[in-house]
């Protein structure tokens, strides 16, 4: 089913298919929707876990010094991205492919953190069933025992012993705890693009704006693990 305000750049998802020392060209499965506000529509955001399955040799790619430019030009969110790459301490114009995922995947962490505080305050001063049953769920997601941020550390150390798969792995968990808050009780039929839309209910808390962030954080996520497996 396709989707208003979307573009979608699909990869081939047979991953059976790949062969061990195969040369694959990969389109990404890349996030793609309409970025404008609050109004904004998720969809299933699979894109990451394709790049778990290549077994190519990464390591060498890992210390390879990549523009910021040419990282996010490849996102939807061209100055976003630039504003945070630049921002890591040190400046960019050094940094390796390790350290700009280092670096971003903490940005992650603090940007779940944050959501994870409004849920709790949402959830305390709910009175709308609908609302409080929707920060609950999303609450779940983040902060269970195999939630998002239960993700970050094994992600970072993985990072550390340049397991670039197992960072895929755990990238695309994150991609999938963020989608499922994003898309709970959205109503496929409607025409609203925004997050928690049924014919009954709108969010009208922070929530799609913060859950919004964590989606662009991931997209650059995704774009910097492209060069691990020499997808550029």
């Amino acid at each position: 089913m396709e989707y208003p305000y979307t573009t979608l750049y699909k990869n081939s998802y047979q991953t059976q298919q790949l062969q061990q020392n195969s040369n694959v060209e990969i389109n990404i499965y890349t996030m793609a929707r309409h970025f404008n506000g609050n109004n904004v529509r998720p969809y299933s955001l699979i894109l990451t876990l394709v790049l778990a399955f290549l077994l190519f040799d990464a390591t060498s790619n890992a210390q390879k010094i990549v523009k910021v430019e040419d990282i996010c030009k490849q996102t939807k969110i061209f100055a976003y991205c630039s504003n945070l790459l630049n921002s890591i301490p040190g400046g960019a114009a050094r940094a390796d492919v390790d350290s700009l995922a280092h670096y971003t995947i903490e940005v992650l962490r603090s940007k779940l953190k944050n959501t994870v505080n409004l849920l709790n305050s949402l959830i305390a001063k709910a009175t709308d069933p609908k609302a409080k049953e929707l920060y609950n769920f999303c609450l779940k997601e983040f902060t269970a025992q195999d939630g998002a941020l239960a993700e970050i550390d094994p992600m970072q150390q993985s990072l550390k012993a340049k397991d670039y798969n197992s960072v895929s792995f755990h990238l695309n968990d994150v991609v999938a705890d963020n989608d499922e808050c994003m898309s709970h009780g959205q109503d496929q039929s409607s025409t609203s693009s925004h997050h928690f839309t049924t014919d009954d209910f709108k969010d009208p808390s922070p929530l799609p704006q913060f859950t919004d962030d964590i989606f662009k954080v991931l997209q650059i996520i995704t774009v910097i693990s492209n060069y691990w497996f020499k997808i550029y």
